[in-house]
């Protein structure tokens, strides 16, 4: 998108609009990124960092649903163009839209009402603002409306009634799924803008089948709480250890050597929410973006000789392309899955201690076939395949290191790809982070939280296609994230 069009529309946008397209974008931006947003230049900057820009139709509809409709002509749109193609979150929407009608008297009954938040923080806030709060702390999500739906009941009714509208709107278009057993499993996600993602080898059509039908069983729900002993791993250290992200979006050098890799869109909303909920389990998140394959091994070799001898684990978290047994390096050239993770087997001080991997990358150029499941409805939903991306080409998955205390999450299983969203994230860290947030409370294990992932993956279809995440572990213990 050209920069004299940005600059137009910058000029013509208030304070307050800014300060609410900056609100319908926090499901593509990390918050950490919107706060130091002072203007639309800024916003314009993050959203082309996340490649928002590369396609105007994604700011049109930001400036329809604020009303700024006059703005649409200088992208060369209308209002029923837009209205074609919708990308943000209903959800989010819904919110702003409701933040229109709420008055001032409104806004003081809500701030006063809502116990759970600190009164400081409210005293000169929007609505906006406000549910912005909620959402920090819980209080407020896409499918946890109740509390919202409670305050606005004793101030407005009529308020409250537009949240009420949205819930059925969004109950009628939500299918439950049965897959291979009596259980409901939740509704199928509707995915409008993946792209297909990262791969793996070797797993016939017919197992590819029965593992969406049979890995959907999940493992018990809680465990008991974890005290250090023989059954536990201890992570009661602060920090708990390092988180090492590798986020590797960039990969214009890889087309200069004609390996021909796209840039990976969506990798920072990947990388965000991974550092958010591992900030929360008390873990030192650290980020290197765009690294060379040989700038990779430097780094895993540089944390692996650090002394982890006051800390409790270590995550090593890797968003890239990948091909069999490998992940690719920013410059597209190879690195071995084993060289990554076989550096921290000889290291003394994380020695009993888990070593957890988690791998977005393709593992192979197969795709896994679109299994029939029974449902109570039409036959399922397909994503939509606009926004689908790969992460190129195929990935073998190695053998772990062969010492214990190793937990390697794929995020696909042998030779097949997996899919990332290229404005929301790859389905499987998304999902990962959405389950690990949801556990915190319950104490559940590593391994339950996996089983879930792998089940709400696998009901999803892709282009046509599934995928399953497969997990490969030598863990000697339970192993327990928490707030603790």
């Amino acid at each position: 998108m050209e920069l004299n069009t940005l600059h137009i529309i910058d000029e013509e946008l208030t304070k307050s609009e800014v300060a609410a397209l900056k609100f319908l974008c926090s499901d593509v931006i990390s918050r950490k990124r919107l706060e130091n947003v002072k203007d639309a230049k800024d916003l314009f900057l993050r959203l082309r960092e996340q490649a928002l820009l590369d396609d105007p139709r994604f700011l049109a509809e930001l400036l329809y649903t604020i009303r700024r409709n006059d703005l649409l002509t200088f992208l060369g749109t209308n209002k029923r163009e837009v209205n074609r193609w919708l990308a943000i979150s209903p959800y989010r929407k819904m919110l702003y839209k409701l933040s229109e009608d709420v008055t001032a008297e409104n806004l003081r009954a809500i701030k006063f009402l809502l116990d759970g938040l600190p009164k400081a923080k409210l005293q000169d806030a929007t609505f906006l603002d406000v549910v912005t709060e909620m959402e920090k702390s819980h209080l407020l999500t896409n499918d946890g409306l109740d509390e919202l739906v409670e305050v606005l009941d004793k101030c407005d009714k009529q308020l409250a009634n537009q949240v009420r509208e949205f819930q059925r709107e969004q109950d009628y278009n939500s299918v439950p799924v049965y897959v291979s057993q009596p259980e409901e499993a939740e509704p199928m996600e509707t995915i409008s803008n993946f792209s297909i993602a990262e791969t793996s080898p070797g797993v016939p059509d017919s197992l590819a089948e029965e593992a969406v039908m049979t890995d959907a069983q999940e493992a018990p729900a809680t465990v008991e709480t974890p005290e250090e002993g023989e059954e536990f791993y201890s992570l009661k250290r602060r920090p708990r250890g390092y988180c090492l992200i590798f986020n590797n979006y960039d990969f214009g050098k890889s087309r200069v050597s004609s390996k021909g890799l796209n840039d990976r869109a969506g990798t920072h909303k990947d990388a965000d929410e991974l550092g958010r909920i591992f900030s929360m389990l008390h873990f030192l998140p650290e980020e290197k973006t765009d690294l060379p394959a040989s700038e990779m091994l430097r780094t895993i070799k540089e944390f692996a000789e650090k002394d982890h001898s006051e800390m409790d684990a270590f995550v090593c978290c890797i968003l890239s392309h990948g091909n069999k047994g490998t992940v690719m390096g920013a410059d597209g050239e190879p690195v071995q899955i084993r060289d990554l993770t076989l550096a921290f087997a000889h290291c003394q001080t994380l020695l009993k201690k888990p070593k957890v991997f988690f791998i977005q990358a393709c593992q192979g150029e197969q795709y896994q076939k679109s299994a029939r499941v029974q449902a109570d409805g039409d036959d399922e939903d397909e994503e939509s395949e606009e926004e689908l991306e790969e992460d190129a080409q195929s990935v073998q998955l190695p053998s772990i290191p062969i010492e214990a205390d190793f937990l390697i999450g794929m995020a696909t299983v042998e030779s097949y790809k997996s899919f990332r969203h290229t404005t929301a994230g790859s389905i499987y860290i998304q999902e990962l982070c959405r389950q690990l947030e949801n556990s915190l409370h319950r104490k559940e294990d590593i391994l339950s939280i996996l089983t879930k992932v792998n089940r709400e993956v696998s009901i999803r279809v892709l282009n046509g296609h599934k995928q399953m995440p497969e997990p490969r572990y030598t863990l000697t213990k339970k192993l327990v994230f928490s707030l603790d």
